[in-house]
């Protein structure tokens, strides 16, 4: 099987598992996916604006 046939395979039991969830769990993980969301986007405006966004990680 391909790559793009494994990727394809996990997308459908994605959108599977996701169909046949309770709108409250949907709203649940929406919420939590929001707030995530907005932890990344604090620290990315906490960084240096000097600092490239494609710069590699500091290594010693």
């Amino acid at each position: 099987m391909s790559d793009a046939d494994a990727l394809l395979r996990r997308q459908a039991e994605w959108q599977r598992d996701r169909q046949a969830m309770s709108w409250p769990e949907k709203i649940r993980q929406a919420e939590q996916l929001r707030a995530s969301v907005e932890v990344f986007r604090r620290l990315r405006s906490q960084r240096s604006p000097a600092e490239p966004d494609d710069a590699p990680p500091d290594t010693p």
